[in-house]
């Protein structure tokens, strides 16, 4: 019985030391981030987008990380040879500047269907957009990828990166 007694006022009492501790400003202050603002995107940028479905077979996870390396750099694997290659980050001062992104959507997604719509299209592309204060300006659906997937995936490159830098050069 003493026991008990003894146990549950030392739980108390730690109880009431960590409660302290939480409360605490010291505590409070630290449990908080110390940059509360939230960083916006540029309000003109380009985005390219890789719209997929939820299923996806070998060549549309090819498209998506192709264009995605094209646009970002990084490992890609020769579907027909399966080597692997690396491609340089094309675009790094426009992506550190924020004003060049790239993004998987899942348009099978019900918050993503309106990107059927913007982009009038019903398949599988990347798609490259310019956006000026959350408004597409303009945009160009890239449906050659599908043509450029058999062989190198130079020209696969080649063709997302001409097509990203056609975009900066009327921006």
């Amino acid at each position: 019985m003493m026991n008990t007694i003894l146990f549950k006022t030392f739980i108390l009492i730690i109880t009431g030391l960590s409660l302290n501790l939480c409360f605490s400003p010291l505590a409070m202050a630290a449990a908080l981030p110390a940059d509360t603002s939230a960083k916006t995107p540029p309000v003109h940028r380009v985005v390219v987008y890789y719209l997929h479905n939820t299923f996806r077979c070998s060549s549309c996870n090819s498209i998506g990380n192709l264009t995605q390396a094209a646009v970002l750099g990084g490992e890609v694997e020769n579907l027909e040879t399966g080597e692997e290659s690396r491609v340089a980050p094309a675009f790094q001062h426009f992506v550190d500047q924020e004003k060049l992104s790239f993004s998987f959507v899942n348009v099978d997604e019900p918050e993503n269907h309106h990107f059927l719509q913007n982009f009038q299209t019903s398949s599988k592309f990347p798609v490259i957009a310019e956006i000026k204060d959350g408004e597409i300006l303009r945009f160009k659906v890239l449906d050659r990828v599908w043509r450029l997937l058999e062989g190198e995936n130079s020209r696969f490159i080649s063709y997302i990166q001409q097509n990203v830098h056609d975009f900066f050069k009327n921006l």
